[in-house]
């Protein structure tokens, strides 16, 4: 029997009212909300609908069309008698309403079942055996368990030309296609670039992109695993494995801060694909294309598989006694004067362990894990104004909100999860979006496609624009000031920023800057800050306006500026940075951040440099610092995947595990702690960073008690930083845990206000 089984709980994108009706499904009474599909109550108590075009995430819109679901309805009338209407009716879309009785297994049912499957494989090639979707194909399984023996139908069936690239990651097959209308919803409602359709009419329709262009979506992906048929397979994929081939293991995507759940699919210590996990919390059962296909360096012909040595121009192999050899003489020589960079892409673990080595083993606190950004005092001035650093909201808070702002991103390409809840609060929860950033952008897949203001700005007037949408909130009374702030200091100081002057200073037309600060100010609102605010130069200014305008609109917990790499939050919070140790510990003599060290390094007072999965050369750091920096320097140590640029100019290269082969937690932009499973090894002399970082301090001899597992880390992890007192295997469960900030010693609220430069005299200034 095939598994139907809905694994979501939420049941649909129009949710039913709350009201109760009792209808009656094969003759089992229950109550379920007035509206709600009957597909999903007969879920509640077990009873399977066979059905294709279903999906309860997507809309009615389409739906229905498969006609696999029928089922057999009646209607009881006031005096009890029922009477049955007179066609069957879609599970899928057949509302539940009060005395409503529902038969799924009557004799026409099974005819009627029969009939659509017999009608659905007239033109759909009978290929089970070369097909990429056999084994795991609802159709093969529904034909199965609910179709006939064998078909009428001898007629020659209709033909395309073979896997059509679609995109760069799908192809498409279009003699499997059975019209299900799945990818074309998936589009229109999650995605929101359109760019598939239905295409012609009658027995040549077929779904196609307008005029045979390519399929650009940044989730593109997605519809391989909504095709409930071979129609859309992974180009990457593609004749490499089969289902009952492959295990799975569960993990958390390398690839954005996000922190997707997904599963890992390999054959033979191979990575063959990865598919979407649900997450409810998270992506749902949504990935990005980059989450997706992204992750084939795991697998890649270039990984390290043992530790390597620079002799002259080039690499020679080495084993791991030698590399310790050498790690300890050349430490032992900097002494102190050594800096590491890196772990925004490691695990906690990795990263507790890395921090315990360098201030424990060596005595040194220049540590950082920041490449980019406001490389500047940890939390400032974001965590000294609202208590709370990166993302004060949760991902699923931003469905709730009224108005979100998403201010200087590309927010597809930065945080694509964060994107799809954006366009989902917009699309069905009614949220109005305003999008303000230097430019528009010509992807499709985009919020200024949808939003309902656009602010396009001129460079580096970000201060001007806050300032002008504060004047407007304050001048109209549109907020109610939280009590006990003193408001005086920073009306006074907007008083000037009128939506003329503003719109002169900033290109906006006026009326945009007035409807703008109107919904800021209606209901909960939101602001996700993009990668052009985390690397401005006048960052310390635009935080301390975001904070001013989350505060007086009464939204101080609603200001997000995520990270961007996988762990990036988890690295800061296990105390990679200069000024904190773990848990944000004030540490007593600061030591020297990312820039300071790259100066010390080429200037000749730091001696030694550990490259923590950190690739500088791929950094938005200043390059010609960078290089001067990796050439000046007298010895460099690389825990590195493969032999990037950056890994190049060092001295010392030790292979490392990557994700798929080490156990750990990574902790996403909204704080979340989840846990990562070790899929495979591919080769026996690659080491988990901890394992190296343990080692090294032993082999000083100031290293403390070794660790032998990951779990032995988080243990010392839990019991050492305070914001991951809960944090165990166990309490992380299959969905992880979202650490908070303490509300006891949080900072009082106040407004701070700005004097604007312009760009010119900014750029003077910096």
């Amino acid at each position: 029997m095939p598994d139907n089984k809905l694994t979501q709980t939420e049941a649909s994108l129009n949710p039913p009212s709350e009201k109760l009706v009792k209808i009656k499904i094969n003759n089992v009474a229950l109550e379920v909300p007035n509206g709600e599909n009957i597909i999903e109550s007969a879920k509640r108590v077990g009873i399977d609908i066979p059905y294709f075009c279903y999906h309860p995430r997507l809309s009615k819109g389409d739906a229905a069309n498969c006609r696999m679901c029928l089922v057999e309805c009646a209607t009881t009338g006031p005096d009890g008698s029922v009477r049955k209407m007179p066609k069957p009716q879609t599970a899928c879309t057949m509302p539940a309403s009060e005395g409503l009785v529902v038969e799924t297994e009557t004799e026409r049912i099974i005819k009627d079942r029969k009939a659509i499957l017999e009608f659905l494989l007239i033109n759909h090639p009978l290929d089970c055996p070369v097909c990429d979707r056999g084994g795991e194909c609802p159709l093969q399984n529904n034909t199965l368990f609910y179709g006939p023996p064998t078909s009428r139908f001898i007629e020659e069936k209709r033909h395309f030309p073979k896997a059509y690239p679609l995109s760069d990651h799908v192809v498409f097959d279009r003699e499997r296609c059975i019209h299900c209308a799945r990818c074309t919803r998936f589009t229109e409602d999650i995605s929101g670039d359109s760019q598939l359709g239905f295409l012609k009419r009658g027995a040549d329709m077929e779904v196609g992109t307008f005029a045979d262009t390519a399929y650009t979506s940044r989730f593109s992906g997605n519809v391989i695993e909504l095709c409930p048929v071979g129609a859309l397979l992974s180009r990457t994929y593609r004749f490499k494995a089969r289902p009952w081939d492959l295990l799975t293991q569960r993990s958390v995507c390398s690839r954005c801060s996000n922190g997707c759940n997904i599963k890992i699919d390999y054959r033979m210590n191979d990575l063959q694909r990865v598919n979407a996990r649900l997450n409810e919390d998270v992506n749902e059962e949504w990935t990005c294309d980059r989450g997706k296909f992204g992750h084939g360096y795991v697998s890649s012909p270039d990984r390290l598989t043992t530790p390597m040595v620079r002799r002259g121009d080039t690499f020679e192999p080495i084993d791991w006694t030698e590399a310790y050899r050498i790690l300890k003489e050349q430490l032992t020589l900097a002494g102190s004067n050594v800096g590491g960079i890196g772990g925004s892409v490691s695990t906690n673990e990795d990263n507790f362990a890395f921090q315990k080595m360098f201030r424990e083993a060596l005595g040194s606190e220049n540590l950082d894990h920041r490449m980019s950004g406001n490389i500047g005092p940890s939390g400032a001035p974001m965590a000294e104004r609202l208590g709370y650093s990166g993302m004060g909201n949760s991902i699923a808070d931003l469905e709730s909100m009224k108005t979100i702002l998403v201010l200087g991103s590309d927010l597809s390409a930065e945080q694509p999860i964060i994107f799809l809840r954006v366009r989902k609060a917009y699309r069905f929860k009614g949220a109005s979006v305003i999008h303000a950033d230097t430019r528009t952008y010509d992807d499709t897949t985009s919020v200024d496609d949808f939003a309902e203001v656009n602010l396009i700005y001129r460079p580096g007037t970000e201060a001007a624009l806050l300032n002008g949408l504060i004047n407007v909130i304050l001048g109209e009374k549109l907020a109610a000031i939280p009590a006990g702030l003193d408001i005086a200091a920073l009306t006074a100081a907007v008083t000037e920023w009128t939506p003329a002057r503003t719109a002169r200073e900033t290109g906006i037309a006026e009326a945009d800057i007035v409807a703008a600060a109107r919904l800021l100010a209606k209901g909960p609102m939101a602001i996700i800050a993009g990668r052009s605010i985390a690397e401005h130069p006048q960052y310390a200014d635009i935080a301390n306006l975001l904070a001013n305008l989350v505060i007086v609109t009464g939204n101080k917990g609603n200001l997000n500026i995520p990270g961007t790499d996988c762990n990036t939050q988890g690295a800061a919070d296990m105390g990679i940075l200069p000024d904190r140790g773990p848990g944000y510990a004030a540490v007593q003599n600061a030591g020297l951040n990312t820039v300071e060290m790259l100066k010390a390094t080429a200037d000749g007072s730091l001696k030694a440099l550990w490259l923590h999965e950190a690739d500088l050369l791929d950094s938005s750091l200043d390059q010609t610092l960078v290089r001067r920096a990796l050439e000046k320097c007298p010895f460099i140590v690389a825990n590195a995947l493969t032999l990037s640029p950056t890994a190049q100019y060092a001295h010392l290269v030790l292979p490392v595990a990557s994700f798929a082969e080490k156990d750990g937690t990574f902790t996403s932009c909204e704080r979340r702690v989840q846990r990562i499973y070790r899929a495979f090894d591919i080769a026996p002399d690659i080491k988990t960073g901890w394992l190296i970082f343990s080692e090294v301090a032993s082999l000083l001899g100031r290293g403390g008690t070794p660790y032998f597992s990951a779990r032995d880390i988080l243990r010392d992890i839990s019991a050492k930083v305070p914001l991951y007192a809960s944090i165990t295997p166990k309490s992380l469960g299959e969905y992880g845990v979202r650490w908070n900030y303490p509300q006891q010693g949080a900072p009082a609220l106040k407004l701070v206000p700005v004097t604007y430069r312009a760009p010119e005299r900014a750029a003077a200034a910096v």
